[in-house]
């Protein structure tokens, strides 16, 4: 295990890559494929009723909102549930009957896709920053020896040499 674990082993080297692989490949899998829940009708009007603006409030969604304007949306969300409709095309009635700016999702097009890509980004330069730091800490300087280490070296083996017990002339 020794050999395994040198500082200079392979295994040693690759490991920490190697397990912090299988956590990224691991959590994405749970995150791609894990959730196999199906929202009800009244789950999915509860999400879109999150998603929507209530026309006549300031800064509430149509979920927060009592205006009667909101109430009016949550069931045309219902219905349009009922009917069999997707999320995004019941969304895309109401930006097309009231605008855009109902919308509380920003679309991920144009400039707005930077609001779902600059998080990815900036994660992935926070890694690549970690993983360069990383090295740096764990990267042993590498040490030589200047020509007065070696002169001082040869001289105390020279020493040695002519007094390999160190009792000098004492003998």
């Amino acid at each position: 295990m020794n050999k395994v674990m040198a500082k200079n082993s392979p295994v040693r080297k690759w490991l920490p890559w190697l397990v912090m692989f299988v956590v990224v490949v691991a959590v994405l899998s749970v995150a791609l494929f894990g959730s196999s829940y199906t929202p009800t009708p009244a789950d999915r009007v509860a999400e879109i009723s999150r998603t929507v603006k209530c026309p006549t409030c300031a800064g509430e969604s149509v979920a927060e909102s009592n205006a009667p304007a909101s109430q009016e949306i949550r069931r045309q969300i219902n219905e349009r549930v009922s009917q069999g409709q997707s999320d995004e095309e019941i969304r895309t009635y109401f930006a097309a009957k009231y605008g855009q700016d109902i919308i509380l999702i920003p679309p991920s097009s144009g400039v707005n896709a930077l609001v779902w890509i600059l998080p990815v980004i900036a994660v992935a330069v926070a890694i690549a920053v970690l993983v360069i730091v990383f090295r740096r800490w764990t990267g042993e300087p590498e040490l030589e020896a200047s020509d007065d280490d070696r002169a001082a070296v040869e001289a105390a083996l020279a020493q040695y040499e002519a007094d390999p017990h160190g009792e000098g002339q004492s003998r």
